[in-house]
Order: structure tokens, then C-alpha cells, then sequence
């Protein structure tokens, strides 16, 4: 039996994706006759949603659209044994390679995943597919991020109100009992992993107002702290960003409150809401 060799290609690119094509050889060599083998040739292609944060100090997005950067994997899914596992630059070391009818799976990641981080996430995806005898398939790895990307403005009108402010971010199945924090000179994102299905994110603003903007109550007792709750959705490979400006009426009642917009800048939306400041 005479059975051309298996030949692998892949790129990179934010969808639609751009395909760099691989040379193929169409060499052809003897195979034993009492087995059957099928061709694969394969694509990588990153969906990457994310807004570029190409002001971040601490993780560069970009490295992530580079398929040099990913590990490749080819397993076969009947017995789980990895057939190579190997940098995208060094997949030509792997070819030719031939393989038998069967089920198999390809994997791509590249980065590591954490439960929230500034430095870096997990981009990664699989294809389980099925090679039948003389086929020549073809199958696309689509890689995403498994986190959504959160990040805090803080209008200049803040600093006229309080002395400090800050965000804390919490409630994933990863994060557990554990937070993390968006004091109110941060510039840098947070990559949070998100369940597959999504989750809900918890946040918590934490304000400590000026003197002359303290809140009294009926018995004369003043309060400097004060602080808002809520909650949002969040999907992988979605970035959230919170925009929190205060709102000052002296004739209402605790005079502070916050309004709050939640921009889903990945689909266009914008969530605006005025929230009463519970002073602690």
C-alpha cells in the first residue's frame, strides 16, 4: 500500500483567520498491507477577543497571536498515548508521519492558567476527530483564552470626593476565598479564569470620603468608610471594564452615591447604574 505522509500546517491570526500554508512533499513510501492509514493536515487559529492592551507593562497580548509560542500535541484518543508533543517551530521534526485508522485528538496551548493574574493566562484549544483509511482530513484548532479580562476607570472626579477608592473582584470556582484588587492608581488588567460555562463575578468598591463629605447620621455619628456591592456575568474570552464616577446631592440623604457603568467591550454593550453608597 502506498500512502502519502502526514503533513501539518498551522497559523495564527484573530478570526476570521489567516492561514500561512505549509509545503507538503507528496513523497510516497511502503506501507505494511495488513493496515490502513489516513493523511491530517491541521490549522491553528486564535480568536483572541480581547481589546490589545499594547500600553501594559505586564503582559504583552500580542505574544499570544504568535503560533511560535504554542505547544502542539497529537494524541490517540483510544489509549491516550501522545504521539509527539512539540514546539509549532519544531513540527518538521515530527514529519513524515503516517497514522492508522482511528480516533484522535489535537491539542494547542500556550501560556499557564492561574485564577487571576497580570502576567499571564492560558490560551488553548482541541479537536477530536476520526481518520478513516486513505482519508485526507483536515482539521482547525481554534484557540481562545479560558479567562475574561477585567479592568477599572476611575473618573478624575473621584479624587474631589475621597481620599481613596479601590476595587476588589472575587466569587469564581478558581479564585475561592481569594481576591484581587484594583487599587486607584492601577493601569493593568486582570486575567481571571472563568469556567467554561461562565461565571459570575462578585465586586466590591471600597470608598473612604474627604472630611467635608462624611456622612452623619440622625445621632450625629460620622463615617468616613463606605462601600458597593454588585455582581456581573463573565464569559471567557470577554473583557469587562468598570467605570465608576461619583454622584454628589447634599439634599439627599447620604448626599454619595456612585454610578457605575459595566462595558462589555468585546460585544458593544454598556450597563449604567446608580448605586447608593452604604456608609460602614
Amino acid at each position: 500500500m502506498k500512502v502519502k505522509q502526514l503533513i501539518l500546517c498551522m497559523s495564527m491570526g484573530i478570526a476570521p483567520a489567516l492561514f500561512y500554508s505549509c509545503a507538503s512533499d507528496d513523497r510516497e513510501f511502503e506501507l505494511p498491507a495488513s493496515k490502513q492509514y489516513g493523511t491530517l493536515s491541521i490549522d491553528l487559529t486564535n480568536e483572541t477577543e480581547f481589546a490589545l492592551a499594547r500600553e501594559s507593562r505586564a503582559l504583552n497580548e500580542e505574544t499570544y497571536k504568535n503560533a511560535a509560542n504554542y505547544t502542539v500535541r497529537l494524541v490517540n484518543t483510544s489509549n491516550d498515548n501522545v504521539l509527539f508533543e512539540c514546539n509549532y517551530n519544531d513540527l518538521s521534526d515530527y514529519l513524515p508521519k503516517t497514522l492508522e485508522i482511528g480516533t484522535y485528538r489535537v491539542e494547542a496551548s500556550y501560556g499557564t492558567e492561574r485564577a487571576f493574574s497580570r502576567n499571564e493566562f492560558l490560551c488553548s484549544g482541541s479537536n477530536t476527530f476520526s481518520i478513516q483509511a486513505k482519508e485526507e482530513k483536515k482539521v482547525t484548532v481554534n484557540v481562545s483564552p479560558t479567562c475574561g479580562k477585567l479592568s477599572v476607570a476611575f473618573d478624575s472626579e473621584m479624587a474631589t470626593y475621597f481620599d481613596d477608592y479601590s476595587v476588589t473582584f472575587g466569587g469564581t470556582k478558581a479564585m475561592g476565598n481569594s481576591t484581587c484588587a484594583w487599587a486607584k492608581a492601577d493601569s493593568e488588567p486582570w486575567y481571571v479564569a472563568i469556567a467554561e460555562a461562565g461565571e459570575t463575578v462578585n465586586y466590591t468598591i471600597s470608598l473612604t470620603a474627604k472630611d467635608d463629605y462624611m456622612h452623619s447620621d440622625a445621632n450625629g455619628n460620622t463615617s468616613k468608610q463606605a462601600s458597593v456591592t454588585g455582581s456581573f456575568q463573565l464569559q471567557r474570552n470577554k473583557a469587562h471594564k468598570l467605570t465608576v464616577r461619583p454622584n454628589y446631592n447634599p439634599a439627599t440623604e447620604g448626599a454619595l452615591s456612585i454610578t457605575i457603568t459595566i462595558d462589555e467591550s468585546t460585544n458593544d454593550k454598556e450597563y449604567t447604574w446608580e448605586v447608593p453608597v452604604t456608609w460602614i
